[in-house]
Formats: C-alpha cells, sequence, structure tokens
C-alpha cells in the first residue's frame, strides 16, 4: 500500500484552486452539454449575463405621501437623489469570473471523488441558508472544481457544499447545467494537494483528516515518516493510529454509522474497533451484522457507548507498558461553581484559581450528543456573559 518512508511528498505548488489553462478543447458525448471556453469565453459569458438578475429601483413608487410617513427633509432629499449618487443604485449582482478552460455539465454528471477527505461526511455547513439562496442561479457561482469524468461522472475535488447546495434547489431536475473546472494536474497530484489544504484548517475533523493521509499513501505511496516529517504536529505513531481508524472506516462503515456524528468519530474510536477485530477473529461478523441492524433501525450513540451498544468487551493488553505518570502538580482551584445546562445537569465548571484569576473548566465533547454539546455551549456562553456584566439579570 504505502511506499519506503524515504518518498518525499508532490507537493510543490500544487492548489486545488489551480485551473487548467490553454487546455484543447474537452471531449464529451452528445447527452453532455459542455462547452469550452474560447479566450474570449463569449459564448458562456453571454449565458451567464443573459441569467444575472437585475435589481432596479421602482420607478412607479408613489412618493406623495412621504410627509404622510414622517419622512423629513434630508430623507426626502436622499428618496430623490438620482442614481449617480448612490453608485450601488441598479447595478447588476456580479457573478464569479469566468475561467479560461470554464465548462458546464449537467448535475447528474457530478459525483462524490472516492479520495476526498470528507466523503461521506455531511453536506450541509454553517453557510447553508445563504449557499441555498444563491444556488437557485449555479451560473452565478464559481465553477466546481473536478476531475475526467469516469463512466460518465466528473469526480468533484472542491466544491461538495455548492453541488449539495444546487442538488437541493433543483430537486427533480438533474438537467440543470453547472460551472465547472478541470483540476490542473493528476489525481494523485489532487490527492497531495488536497490532504495539504485539509491538514492546514481547523474546519476538518480527525476522522477527516485521516481519510486524507490513507488517500495519501494509497495514491502516491507516502510512507509513515514522511508525512510525520511534512506535518507539524503529526508523530509516527500519531498517523499509524489515523491510518487505522481510516482503514476501519472504509472498511466497516456501519461500525461509524450507528454513531450520532459519524465524520466526527475520534481516531480512538477506530483504533479501538480494530483491536476488537483482531482479537475476535471470525467470530467479529456477528458485530458487523448487528451493527447494521441498529443502523437501519436509526439508532444512533455517542463513541464512548458503542462498544456497549455492540455488545463487545474492550480489549486490553496486559503487556502494555503502563503509562508515565504525570508528576507535574495539577492546579488545584479555590473554589469551583458547577455550571449547569438546559436540563440543570452540570455541563462544566466556573473556578476560582488564585485574586482575580478565573477559568471555565470545559467538558470532554467526545462522549457527548450533539444536543448536549449545544446545551453545554449555551450554558457556557451565558457564564461568560455574567462574567463580564452583560446580563445583569441572568
Amino acid at each position: 500500500m504505502a511506499a519506503s518512508d524515504e518518498n518525499e511528498l508532490p507537493l510543490n505548488e500544487i492548489s486545488v484552486f489551480e485551473v487548467a489553462t490553454g487546455a484543447e478543447p474537452i471531449e464529451t458525448d452528445d447527452t453532455t452539454p459542455a462547452r469550452k471556453t474560447a479566450p474570449t469565453g463569449a459564448l458562456i459569458e453571454e449565458t451567464v449575463a443573459d441569467r444575472i438578475k437585475t435589481v432596479t429601483p421602482n420607478d412607479d413608487a408613489d412618493t406623495d405621501t412621504d410627509d404622510a410617513d414622517g419622512i423629513d427633509a434630508e430623507d426626502d432629499d436622499r428618496a430623490n437623489a438620482s442614481e449617480g449618487d448612490y453608485p450601488d443604485a441598479g447595478e447588476d449582482f456580479p457573478s464569479s469570473p469566468i475561467r479560461v478552460g470554464e465548462f458546464v455539465v449537467r448535475l447528474s454528471r457530478l459525483g462524490e471523488w472516492q479520495h476526498h477527505p470528507r466523503r461521506g461526511s455531511r453536506l450541509i455547513g454553517a453557510h447553508a441558508a445563504a449557499l441555498g439562496l444563491s444556488a437557485a442561479n449555479p451560473t452565478v457561482l464559481r465553477p466546481i472544481v473536478v476531475l475526467p469524468a469516469v463512466n460518465g461522472i466528473h469526480p468533484i475535488v472542491d466544491g461538495r457544499f455548492l453541488w449539495a447546495a444546487i442538488k437541493e434547489a433543483h430537486k427533480g431536475n438533474e438537467d440543470i447545467e453547472v460551472r465547472c473546472v478541470l483540476f490542473d494536474g493528476a489525481e494523485s497530484e489532487a490527492v497531495a494537494a488536497v490532504c495539504d489544504a485539509t491538514l492546514g484548517t481547523i474546519g476538518a475533523s480527525a476522522i477527516e483528516q485521516a481519510q486524507a493521509l490513507l488517500s495519501l499513501t494509497q495514491t502516491n505511496g507516502i510512507g509513515r515518516t514522511a508525512i510525520a516529517n511534512r506535518y507539524a504536529g503529526l508523530t509516527v505513531s500519531k498517523v499509524s493510529n489515523m491510518l487505522i481508524a481510516a482503514e476501519t472506516k472504509a472498511a466497516y462503515p456501519a461500525l461509524f454509522d450507528i454513531l450520532h456524528e459519524p465524520d466526527r468519530a475520534p481516531i480512538s474510536y477506530g483504533v479501538e474497533l480494530n483491536k476488537v477485530r483482531k482479537a475476535m477473529g471470525a467470530a467479529f461478523s456477528t458485530v458487523l451484522d448487528r451493527a447494521v441492524d441498529l443502523a437501519m433501525n436509526n439508532e444512533r450513540c455517542k463513541p464512548a457507548e458503542a462498544l456497549d451498544v455492540l455488545q463487545v468487551e474492550r480489549v486490553t493488553d496486559a503487556n502494555a507498558a503502563l503509562p508515565v505518570v504525570n508528576k507535574t502538580r495539577p492546579v488545584v482551584p479555590i473554589a469551583s461553581e458547577p455550571i449547569f445546562g438546559n436540563d440543570d445537569a452540570p455541563v462544566a465548571a466556573y473556578e476560582r484559581l488564585a485574586d482575580n484569576v478565573d477559568r471555565i473548566r470545559l467538558p470532554d465533547v467526545s462522549a457527548m450528543s450533539p444536543a448536549e454539546r449545544e446545551a453545554a455551549a449555551e450554558a457556557c456562553i451565558a457564564q461568560i456573559r455574567r462574567h463580564f456584566g452583560l446580563d445583569v439579570h441572568g
């Protein structure tokens, strides 16, 4: 699977946002309305221009009732001002600029990329509401970065959220045209570029980062040592655990489907499942069957509860070395006040360490459901507002 650890990462000057320039016309079949943009971009520019909605003032609006509505003289002058006085009046909403090599494909011709680190993860982000409104007119959105079609489907390298938003906004219309541009490089280079981006952002979860590393080893033959040397904060041991977790998720997805948030599963969960698989041998198939039944019945649990739900005993290594005792003296608070959630259960603690030195001790979120996380976050935020005197009645 992986080559020697001396391999170097081919990540020089690679970017998922670079596009092909000066490429030859893209070959398509008769059912794919793809267009190759000439240097002038005349064809697709006209298409985009025709679809941009123009917002103009209502010239027929009745302004005779301004006084009755309580508009003062200054507001009245502003209302009667010409468009030249306010440069934003009557302008077209700008669309994403046309890129050289850009083409369009039908929505039905786009799909998940098997090497994307977020494959199988949620397709709705925090910006889903705003993105959904923009997706009503896909021509104003930036192009989605894709790879050449495989069996008629273009794998998405960058733009999964855009793709999902367009699908939601145009349910039942798989023929809607979507702006696309080819990744400038081979698939192995795309894997390396996306891995670089994933490991460099706090937006990706631990299991998503692990999936990025797994794809890197599979497609580029990058070893654990080279990966650990490339990315700050990673060690060979940590890389090994991440690869084990990603391999377990890929091989046994049902074991992750039973979690509330499969795309936020901790690395330790995948490592523990791998230990159980090795210890049980052929009997592990019964665990898989149980997981499939639970997932089909929409039963979900926390990672810390999953092994109990699956009726699996945790594997303990009797020969494992004892953990190193941390001899650092713990900081003992002078006073501690629990912070309660919506159900009056303690979710955190407000501690006094010394005069004018306070802290909030946060809980371990890996053992909490999404609803419990939301309640804990609201309770901690409320405590912070009280600390700063913003909620005097709280």
